[in-house]
């Protein structure tokens, strides 16, 4: 999650390119016996306080032994904000499963704030995405899931932005879904909505919440994260988190103040992310478990949808 960020000019939606072979592992690794709260948590042990080369070499690591297929797409751009240059590079690494003309994309960034450890911003998404691939890959599928492990979130985006000008346009797209901060608190937040009640993805979110009894926030203000790259690109998209309860309608005040807390209200998960603080000793494996419940629910209803 970005705590302050500039908006990335408007990407050009293109027509996806199969320019990235995919890499077959093969390895294949039998179906965790193990509970997914297990499993959730262990991730984020693994890649807390790792570098993002580090992080980035777990996922691959991690599908393959999950014998998925799945690409790298290296960049090499330059941000431009606040007046000032920066060259960026970075590599996202996309996993696939499903078929169909229709598409949803999954996506939660490594890459991490620099001195923060990253359990919950963003070990802890990571870890949902990584689960979502190894128990949800082998099920019938009417539509094609990307599930994208984003770098340089942290650096207003670009690795999404890139993803997006690379393999996205509107033929077919579904919706995006961006995992991020999910590793602590009881409250689903979702967001951007809008007039019109948002993209049609937020009803799956809100079905989904009553079916499994989270109570449910959404946003018309929503902290930028990688999401923004596909609304940019006229695309539509959501992020979710899993925060205390309370933060939401905070988190939607802070950024709607354009990233000012209020001193007497201020969320509590900005004391904790983008800090040295942000470890797994203070992860919720329940709070892991609820996002997937969630994530798992709305990929099987809006995969059901025509």
């Amino acid at each position: 999650m970005t705590i302050s960020s500039l908006r990335l000019p408007h990407p050009a939606p293109l027509c996806r390119l199969a320019c990235f072979a995919f890499l077959l592992a093969a390895p294949v690794r039998l179906f965790s016996q193990n509970p997914v709260e297990d499993d959730l948590f262990g991730h984020v042990v693994a890649l807390e306080g790792k570098s993002a080369a580090e992080r980035g070499a777990y996922v691959e690591q991690t599908l393959k032994s999950y014998g998925t297929g799945y690409m790298t797409a290296p960049f090499h751009t330059v941000f431009i904000g606040r007046g000032d240059t920066l060259p960026v590079s970075g590599t996202n690494i996309v996993a696939h499963f499903g078929h169909g003309f229709r598409r949803i994309v999954v996506g939660a960034h490594y890459d991490i704030f620099p001195g923060s450890p990253g359990a919950n911003d963003n070990a802890s998404g990571v870890a949902v995405a990584l689960e979502l691939v190894h128990r949800l890959a082998a099920l019938d599928w009417h539509c094609g899931i990307d599930v994208c492990f984003f770098d340089q979130e942290e650096v207003d985006q670009v690795g999404s932005a890139q993803y997006v000008k690379r393999f996205a346009g509107p033929a077919g797209f579904v919706t995006m879904i961006d995992v991020d901060v999910v590793g602590r608190g009881e409250e689903l937040y979702v967001g951007p909505r809008d007039e019109n009640g948002g993209p049609p993805v937020l009803k799956a979110f809100r079905e989904a919440a009553a079916t499994i009894g989270v109570p449910l926030v959404e946003g018309w203000e929503y902290p930028p994260s990688d999401f923004l790259s596909f609304i940019n690109a006229d695309l539509p998209a959501v992020g979710m988190a899993i925060v205390p309860k309370g933060d939401g309608e905070r988190l939607s005040a802070f950024t709607r103040n354009q990233g000012i807390a209020d001193p007497n209200d201020a969320p509590t998960i900005l004391s904790i992310i983008h800090t040295p603080a942000d470890r797994s000793m203070l992860i919720e494996p329940e709070a892991l478990k609820r996002a997937f419940d969630i994530l798992s629910t709305v990929l099987r209803t809006l995969d059901r949808q025509e």
